[in-house]
């Protein structure tokens, strides 16, 4: 059973519908022009498997630039236009914002991600007070 569908001019049918259509010598309603029958069509009418995604290319989410699908992962729970970026675009992003986190899904990027160690704490104390000196004289 096959839930792909074939585009008439007037209606849509499914392979089971051409099958039948193959079976019987004439059933009124056809995708053939008439005065054809599908015994002597030169044209094979077949249900085509899709393997292979329609959307071939997309757009990394950080960099802005297409690539295909290949080149690109889901680092997180984003899905459409946010679901695709670049593994390095992705990194670099996390080493400036300094966590895995996604700002969009709030979903830590997955798999491998690192974020840098957090800077060392900055030991310049600075005082703020007033030194009163008082003079007698």
């Amino acid at each position: 059973m096959s839930d792909h569908l074939s585009l008439c001019t007037d209606r849509l049918i499914t392979a089971e519908k051409l099958e039948s259509e193959k079976d019987s010598d004439s059933s009124g309603e056809t995708c053939r022009p008439q005065g054809t029958d599908l015994a002597s069509s030169s044209e094979e009418y077949y249900a085509v498997e899709e393997e292979e995604p329609l959307l071939q290319s997309v757009e990394c989410r950080i960099c802005q630039e297409e690539d295909t699908i290949q080149n690109l992962e889901a680092p997180c729970a984003c899905n459409g236009s946010l679901k695709y970026a670049h593994r390095k675009c992705v990194q670099r992003w996390c080493n400036e914002k300094g966590d895995i986190t996604c700002e969009i899904c709030h979903q830590a990027y997955q798999p491998g991600y690192t974020a840098p160690p957090p800077p060392p704490p900055d030991e310049t104390i600075i005082h703020i007070g007033i030194v009163i000196r008082v003079g007698i004289g």
